[in-house]
């Protein structure tokens, strides 16, 4: 194990637990026999999951004419799956520090985070993912930046000189992180979802999400986080984008059938996805 390995592990180790109820909730919900009664329990013992979810369950995002008022109308209305994607999202947005550090906005980052990640569910649907699995989409969407936003935390000097090196010869963030850091956020988040015990494809997901120029034939995975996280980026404002978009591989071009300017053209309903995923920025 490398000096830097070490070190990652340790910025990663002062790092918050995932709570149990939302590794408990992703566990009842990966069973295609999972109970409801279950699942509704899970989350009701968790009170702020619960506020937040019933919150976000009734605002612009969802739409819904009537009042939801408990966490069992809940799963009823917008389903099981929906569900944990939303508590997925919420503990997520708890986790994160809440002041700026080396200049990265959280909001910018937040925003870019849950826009790949709707643009993952959806170029995921499109492919024909069943709807059981797009929730695994949704998730590496969110998490795939999140060493980020916490190594802009945990070494504030060192990141401050990352974006620095970023803005003045225009190269991808997790070049310029290896260059300062001596590692990428790409690592950093794999491990740290690594120590909340995501499943396997996840972590590799995540730790692969720079690297495809390297692999031969990743998985669908793999190949749509790429993608979305490059159109992701196509749509933060210049303010806020952290990275450049990166080179597309050959193999991914041809699998992707289109340009990168042409993905969001493709998905019909995007531009009233992407404006519902604001509404977590609210909680």
């Amino acid at each position: 194990m490398s000096v830097d390995q070490l070190k990652l592990e340790r910025l990663v180790d002062k790092m918050p637990t995932f709570p149990q109820s939302v590794h408990r909730v992703i566990q009842i919900c990966s069973d295609i026999n999972f109970s409801t009664k279950e699942l509704i329990s899970v989350i009701e013992h968790d009170p702020i999951i619960t506020l937040k979810t019933l919150k976000l369950v009734n605002s612009a995002y969802f739409g819904l004419s009537k009042k939801i008022t408990s966490i069992k109308h809940a799963v009823v209305y917008i389903g099981a799956n929906t569900i944990k994607n939303v508590a997925m999202a919420i503990t997520t947005m708890g986790i994160l520090p809440k002041e700026e550090h080396s200049g990265i906005n959280r909001n910018g980052f937040l925003l870019h985070c849950l826009n790949t990640a709707t643009l993952a569910k959806l170029i995921a649907k499109g492919r024909r993912v069943p709807e059981s699995e797009l929730t695994d989409y949704f998730i590496a969407g969110l998490l795939h930046d999140i060493g980020v936003i916490l190594a802009a935390q945990l070494v504030k000097d060192q990141y401050k000189e990352v974006t620095n090196l970023v803005s003045a010869e225009g190269i991808p963030l997790h070049l310029a992180e290896r260059q300062i850091l001596g590692f990428d956020h790409a690592e950093m988040s794999a491990i740290l979802v690594e120590k909340w015990k995501f499943p396997e494809n996840l972590i590799n997901c995540i730790r692969n999400h720079h690297s495809l120029h390297e692999m031969e034939d990743p998985p669908l995975l793999e190949r749509v986080i790429f993608v979305a996280n490059q159109v992701a980026k196509s749509l933060d404002d210049d303010e806020h984008r952290l990275s450049v978009i990166e080179p597309v591989p050959e193999y991914i071009q041809q699998w992707l059938g289109m340009s990168l300017e042409e993905v969001p053209e493709s998905i019909s309903d995007l531009p009233t996805e992407l404006e519902k995923a604001e509404a977590f920025l609210t909680l």
